[in-house]
């Protein structure tokens, strides 16, 4: 282990860009349209160009030197490299990133995929040589294909739990009777009568005023959605009031941990898997980790480590979002550090997680720091973490400054590490506040629509309690089971007879006896790999023309789909682990 630290891991979470008109519930429920509102061009303009601002501070070895942040490749023997900045299939020559450490998460709608596609064009960007190079490979403007995985809307707890907690809303419905809500319903009421008098047609009650506020802004900013009156004279205390109100529902009073919980626990898993590995002298784990989601899914996080609720002076300076929100294509990224153990001030109190590393005889202490930027051009400043320990930010500043260019570096990158916590005090931080399973979540929300959640449900039962429902599924699984015997016994029948058809015409006929072949409905006879037909007619009990097929399965060349390309995108919660505004 050298002097300096090594950044093992990253695991990021990022706000989508602009987008269309997004109408929503005071509970911040949506409608169920498919996709919701589209990411606006703007919106791939701002996820991009965080993705290029990500990409210097992590992958660019000719700027990520500075902070100490470059987070390395490998090559095609799992050996770290610190110049394989391109994503792709491992061994090509610059390539040091792929799908064995990448892994690339978005909720399920549109302005989140098309967010998480943008957000990593800018971190690995196109390479127009590759295809000048190979005009038979990659695609024409060399851009690089990073996969952004989903899951249905309707299951997503891990990156949109917010729409689905019934004990949220309730704890939400509750505040909107709050004295406090209350208070700001009389302060605001001024402006919202203004607001009213000009737009006789908007619902301007406190609780509705987001929808008024977006409205306004999506027109005057983008010129999309139903015109709306000119309130540039009033705009500023109309956003003003509308951040107020999101803010203030993500409070941690009331979304505790059920918002960010799940989460949590995949964090966790990420930066302690991350760590064991590194340990090992391993390369071969995920170092860049990314959820494409939403400032409630950033925020939840926030209130699940109770940063809005601890005291002191660094987390009183942190005002990333605190009045307003996050802004469009925010990032929030956590780091894990390894940096010598010699690095630590003593005698702080502070564990050290400290472990023997295999690809060296030097002890390291792994460090975790989150940072945030808010908005493509803003710098990445540190969130000072509930953990944060004195001994963890002079091991990361020390470390980090073993190469720093001069003392004003030095300086700066010593305030960056202010706010960092030992990955041992973040673990006793983080893990009585996640849920690493799904049952917990189900349980601490009251949510038996989620199909993780009935499932836990039944599992739970065992089979008894819920009479009707066990019912169903034994009268499925026997349905099933008969259906398959009599499918077996049909096509048993069907094969028989059309082996008697194929002898008696073979018999009666001396012309073109093929091999195999695919009928015209997708059914194959050939033995050959792939279930590829072999040349020739082959007159079977369908007629069909050998290799023509159009079935569901894997026989003939024919135009029917696969199993594999109708499954779904795997949606991959960590091993511990498993409507956006």
């Amino acid at each position: 282990m050298t002097a300096s630290a090594d950044l093992v891991m990253v695991y990021s979470l990022q706000r989508h860009g602009a987008r269309n008109v997004l109408p929503k519930g005071a509970l911040l429920t949506e409608t169920d349209l498919i996709g919701g509102p589209t990411l606006l061009p703007e919106g791939q303009r701002q996820t991009y160009n965080a993705g290029a601002a990500f990409r210097a501070r992590y992958l660019s070895n000719a700027t990520c030197g500075a902070s100490g942040t470059c987070l390395p490749g490998s090559d095609a023997a799992g050996a770290a490299v610190s110049s394989g900045a391109k994503y792709g299939v491992l061994g090509t020559p610059g390539v040091g990133f792929g799908n064995f450490d990448v892994y690339v998460r978005s909720s399920a709608l549109d302005r989140t995929i098309m967010s998480g596609l943008c957000f990593f064009n800018g971190v690995f960007q196109p390479d127009p040589a590759a295809p000048a190079a190979n005009p038979a490979a990659y695609l024409p403007t060399g851009a690089q294909v990073v996969p952004v995985y989903t899951q249905s809307d309707q299951n997503d707890i891990l990156i949109r739990a917010y729409t689905k907690c019934p004990a949220y809303q309730a704890a939400l419905d509750a505040w909107f009777d709050s004295a406090e809500f209350q208070a700001q319903a009389d302060a605001s009421a001024g402006l919202r009568a203004a607001v009213a008098e000009r737009w006789p047609a908007a619902d301007t009650s406190l609780q509705n005023w987001w929808n008024v506020y977006d409205a306004i802004n999506v027109y005057r900013t983008y010129g999309l959605g139903a015109p709306t009156p000119n309130f540039t004279d009033l705009f500023t205390p109309i956003q003003d009031l509308a951040y107020w109100l999101e803010v203030r529902k993500m409070q941690t009073r009331l979304t505790r941990n059920l918002l960010g919980g799940h989460l949590l626990a995949d964090l966790l898993a990420s930066l302690q898997g991350a760590a064991a590995a590194a340990a090992n002298g391993s390369q071969l784990y995920y170092k860049l980790v990314s959820l494409s989601g939403h400032y409630n899914t950033q925020l939840g996080l926030l209130a699940a480590l109770g940063l809005d609720a601890q005291a002191g002076a660094a987390a009183a300076a942190f005002v990333w979002y605190r009045p307003s929100l996050p802004r469009l294509a925010a990032v929030l990224a956590f780091e894990l550090h390894a940096v010598p153990a010699t690095a630590a001030a003593p005698g702080n109190g502070s564990s050290s997680s400290s472990s023997s590393s295999s690809s060296s005889n030097a002890t390291v202490m792994y460090v975790v720091r989150a940072v945030a930027q808010d908005g493509p051009s803003a710098s990445f400043i540190t969130v000072p973490l509930p953990c944060a320990s004195a001994a963890a930010a002079a091991a990361l500043a020390a470390a980090v400054n073993a190469g720093a260019a001069n003392a004003t570096a030095a300086a700066a990158n010593a305030a960056a590490a202010v706010g960092a916590c030992t990955l041992d005090d973040f673990v006793a931080l983080a893990a009585p506040r996640s849920m690493p399973e799904a049952a917990d979540w189900c349980a601490a929300c009251g949510n038996d629509d989620v199909s993780a959640c009935r499932l836990a449900r039944l599992q739970a039962e065992g089979g008894g309690g819920d009479e009707g429902e066990a019912w169903k599924i034994a009268v499925s699984v026997v349905v099933t089971f008969v259906g398959s015997l009599l499918l077996a016994a049909l096509a048993v029948g069907v094969w028989s007879y059309c082996a008697v058809r194929r002898r008696q015409q073979q018999q009666q006929q001396q012309y073109g006896t093929g091999v195999g072949g695919a009928d015209s409905h997708g059914m194959s006879s050939s033995f050959l790999p792939g279930g590829k037909a072999a040349a020739g007619k082959a007159p079977g009990c369908f007629r069909g023309v050998g290799g023509a097929g159009r079935g569901k399965g894997r026989g003939g060349a024919g135009d029917g789909l696969d199993s594999a390309e109708l499954a779904q995108a795997p949606f991959h919660y960590s091993s511990a682990a498993a409507h956006q505004i």
